[in-house]
């Protein structure tokens, strides 16, 4: 398996588990700072633009003026681009609706109830829970409205995913042992 898709809701402990499974695999890890870093070097994006590299839609106005993005163009040929190259982990920006079709992705989505994601949320980024609470809804509609909008999926739908990890009853270094695993199984299969 030389490419894996983590998507993942805020608080879930996806990007540890995504940065986990790429050090243990020896994969580079295709996040959005990366990215943005890639999308500017090539000249892509521009200051502009590069705040669409977030989880978001563009505002009304920008979606009506626009049909396709220079943002958005700038993901799917590096999140392209970096699949062909392999050996990679893929955190979030529709990675997995990007390359759905292709058979040689594993594709996962970790998630978590709401309780467990504010807990991590209040631990990570030392904030109450009124604010942990505010910051996982807001998370969750960019999130869901990016999947949406620039792909018209989505994102919670367990069909787009060949794992899906409740990390409320699966601990993180499980859920990393299990992605690990899988990845190999199937990198050394050709059944999928």
């Amino acid at each position: 398996m030389a490419v894996i898709t983590i998507s993942r809701q805020l608080g879930s402990g996806g990007d540890y588990i995504g940065n986990m499974v790429a050090s243990m695999l020896s994969y580079r890890i295709l996040n959005k700072r990366n990215i943005l870093m890639e999308a500017r070097r090539r000249g892509l994006v521009d200051s502009g633009t590069a705040d669409e590299i977030g989880e978001g839609k563009p505002p009304v106005l920008e979606r009506f003026m626009r049909k396709k993005s220079r943002a958005v163009y700038a993901i799917r040929s590096i999140i392209q681009e970096t699949a062909v190259e392999g050996n990679v982990v893929i955190l979030g920006r529709g990675g997995n609706v990007e390359l759905k079709k292709r058979r040689d992705v594993l594709k996962i989505r970790i998630i978590a109830d709401s309780e467990t994601r504010i807990t991590r949320i209040m631990k990570d980024s030392e904030v109450d829970k009124a604010q942990a609470t505010r910051m996982l809804k807001k998370s969750d509609k960019e999130r869901a409205g990016y999947v949406k909008h620039f792909f018209l999926m989505d994102a919670s739908n367990p069909e787009l995913y060949d794992i899906v990890i409740n990390t409320t009853s699966i601990s993180l270094d499980a859920a990393v042992r299990l992605i690990v695993q899988a990845a190999r199984q199937t990198g050394s299969s050709e059944a999928r």
